[in-house]
């Protein structure tokens, strides 16, 4: 077999491979064999008829577009090992060049390559936010009014009053075929100035503030321009016009912020406790939420800077898996993808070419990036804390009422696999999510200098 290989701009390798002729004979017949077996050909038994009649009867093209088929098959796996290509995806054909010789030439999608460029010197600021007196209030007022009890008002609203409205937001000036609705007729309820500290109050900060001195059945049109700086992108400097329907105005009997609210609510003694346990807890989701986000800054910095390649195939099977896990959220929301788009006016193509493409992009470049950086930093996983971690998961799904449907085997072996893999995965992204995190902040470089041993799971610096 002689190989050609050629290197495409899309990522692919064109690898020609050309046969001795004395092999197109042999598959030949091998191919009229095969049709005769499945063919009725008077006189013989299937499989039985000499080669010759067989070609009279089936036809000379038939038999040689059957052999080609054989021959790909046989001789794909062989092009590949000789010219040692490790496929990313399935290969394709792409040309019979010629059949005296026997000469094909297939288009090989080759593995990502990913070159990182100098992600080391990269380096951001680390200071989590810190938990104040005030966000400890405000859950421990969450908490209240989780527990409180309501009862109807025979007054106009107040501040600390539960209403309950319908809301419809239309966009003042929509662009040329944008639609204007943003909401319509949408049930929705607020407790006045609960969320006076949250900048992301919906629909914007300050509103529940507006019901004041509304009754039921009264309406209120308002109209509010969201700053260049909103956390909403779409509604960015954009003027919105809200109308409002009270349904209902209730009065809010809170428990008293005591000990005994403690009590009931866990294992906690006196109020004290149970404030220390809500700042830990914030405290937790405060450094949880930020190392996220700085990570993923830091991962679009290095992606920024690096040189990723990689086949349309592989896009191609990123874009499928996008789509599942939008057809998987949608569908617990009861609602289909033709649904989905036929309430956005939208069409699939377009959809798939402006949203699920662009995100489909942005993970298949972090998770190559994720694993540069491991192979790079030498990040691997001890076997025994894996193991540890899969059982753990195991032992919990066992717990759950579905684990008994698992009646078979193989069925038990798929669900140890998926978890082992789905656990593996998760591990090594912390690993590298935390070193990451070191490097970026300098905690690794002062390691380096201080002579101390490197390590894939160093913290990031508490901020100061």
């Amino acid at each position: 077999m002689k190989i050609e290989t050629e290197l495409r701009e899309d990522h692919q390798m064109k690898l020609v491979a050309e046969l001795d002729n004395d092999l197109l004979e042999k598959y030949l017949r091998r191919a009229a064999r095969k049709l005769s077996s499945e063919t009725k050909i008077p006189g013989f038994r299937p499989g039985k008829a000499p080669y010759d009649v067989i070609r009279r009867v089936i036809g000379p093209e038939l038999i040689e577009k059957q052999a080609v088929e054989l021959m790909v098959d046989d001789i794909y796996p062989q092009a590949l090992d000789e010219a040692s290509l490790k496929p990313a995806a399935a290969g394709t054909l792409e040309e019979v060049i010629s059949m005296d010789p026997p000469k094909f030439a297939f288009l090989v999608p080759i593995q990502p390559e990913v070159q990182l460029g100098d992600y080391r010197a990269i380096r951001e600021d680390y200071q989590p936010p810190e938990v104040s007196d005030k966000d400890v209030e405000n859950a421990l007022r969450n908490v209240r009014s989780s527990y409180a009890t309501a009862e109807p008002a025979q007054r106009p609203a107040q501040t600390g009053d539960l209403v309950y409205i319908k809301l419809d937001a239309r966009l003042v000036n929509p662009e040329e075929d944008e639609k204007a609705e943003i909401i319509q007729d949408s049930p929705y309820q607020i407790i006045i100035g609960e969320g006076e500290d949250d900048q992301e109050e919906w629909p914007y900060k300050g509103f529940s503030n507006e019901l004041i001195g509304l009754g039921e059945n009264d309406e209120k049109t308002l109209g509010y321009t969201y700053p260049e700086d909103s956390s909403y992108e779409k509604l960015r400097g954009r003027q919105v016009e809200f109308h409002v329907t009270v349904q209902s105005v209730k009065l809010m009997h809170m428990p008293e912020l005591n000990d005994e609210l403690a009590k009931s609510l866990g294992n906690f003694e006196t109020l004290e406790e149970l404030r220390k346990s809500i700042r830990e807890q914030l405290e937790a989701e405060n450094q949880r939420e930020y190392d996220q986000q700085y990570v993923s800054e830091i991962i679009d910095q290095i992606i920024e800077g690096a040189t990723i390649k990689y086949p349309p195939q592989v896009l191609e099977e990123e874009i499928e898996h996008v789509m599942e896990s939008v057809k998987e959220d949608l569908s617990k929301q009861k609602m289909d993808l033709d649904t989905y788009l036929k309430l956005r006016e939208l069409d699939q193509e377009k959809f798939i070419e402006d949203e699920i493409k662009p995100a489909a992009v942005k993970r298949l470049q972090t998770s190559l990036v994720v694993e540069e950086i491991a192979r790079q930093e030498k990040i691997e996983l001890d076997s025994g804390e894996l193991e540890t971690a899969v059982s753990q998961t195991m032992d919990e799904l066992q717990q759950m009422p579905q684990f008994n449907k698992l009646r078979t085997e193989r069925a038990l072996r798929n669900l140890t696999n998926y978890v082992t893999f789905e656990t593996a995965t998760r591990l090594l992204n912390q690993r590298v999510t935390d070193r990451v995190k070191a490097i970026a902040s300098g905690q690794a470089e002062q390691a380096e200098q201080q002579g101390e041993p490197e390590s894939s799971t160093a913290e990031a610096p508490a901020a100061e």
